[in-house]
């Protein structure tokens, strides 16, 4: 009998640690999950955090690692990135990385959509400075696709966005701190995996958003046009 093969989700972004393991044969009774409000700990706790949540699990069982590789917190993005890196390394498996945003809009879509017709999700986050972190998404089974790519905005762009995606359900990323969109995450790891991806772990880079100096010619401080 062969052994249950899984999806390792870390989400490192906000506030709260998630971790998730997913099997891959999508038994929704084996589906493990859990959080931990760490804030300004994130960096001492995750290491032992994940030690104690994968307690007597045999590695090789881990098929792949998704992993929230932010806009968020810069520490915290960069740590999640980091550990899901070398732990894809060591084990020689794939990594998976999604933007936060796109996570969230997976998890808008699971709990608000239908689970056969596709979901358009604006998500923004507060990006300091008057400013917004923020993209549009269509999500349906198995899929999350970028309409309007991450990017920085001037408040009255991003609104102005938003009057050209009507039909967009608008979702501030704030809302959807805890509980962790963890399982989310590693939903879109598991149908990437089935679907015959396999990332290196290589590839697999934080997305702080704004990058220290900041520099404001990142940002869109235009209208967009009208499609």
């Amino acid at each position: 009998m062969s052994l249950a093969r899984w999806i390792l989700g870390i989400h490192t972004t906000t506030p709260v640690l998630g971790l998730a393991l997913l099997p891959l044969e999508g038994k929704e009774g084996e589906v493990r999950s859990q959080s931990w409000w760490l804030d300004r700990q994130m960096a001492a706790r995750l290491h032992p955090c994940l030690k104690e949540f994968l307690a007597g699990q045999d590695w090789s069982q881990v098929a792949g690692i998704a992993v929230a590789v932010g806009p968020g917190s810069f520490t915290g993005s960069r740590l999640g990135v980091s550990v899901a890196r070398l732990v894809g390394q060591q084990l020689g498996i794939p990594v998976f990385g999604y933007s936060s945003l796109a996570v969230i809009a997976r998890q808008v879509w699971q709990e608000q959509g239908s689970p056969l017709q596709p979901l358009r999700v604006a998500v923004h986050m507060d990006a300091k400075r008057g400013e917004r972190y923020g993209g549009v998404y269509r999500v349906g089974p198995g899929q999350v696709v970028a309409e309007v790519a991450d990017q920085l905005w001037e408040a009255v762009a991003w609104q102005a966005l938003l009057r050209q995606w009507p039909q967009a359900l608008a979702v501030d990323a704030a809302d959807w701190v805890e509980p962790v969109p963890v399982l989310a995450l590693a939903e879109l790891a598991r149908a990437d995996f089935l679907a015959g991806l396999r990332p290196l772990w290589q590839e697999v880079l934080p997305k702080y958003g704004r990058q220290p100096p900041i520099d404001l010619s990142g940002v869109n401080r235009s209208t967009p046009q009208a499609r």
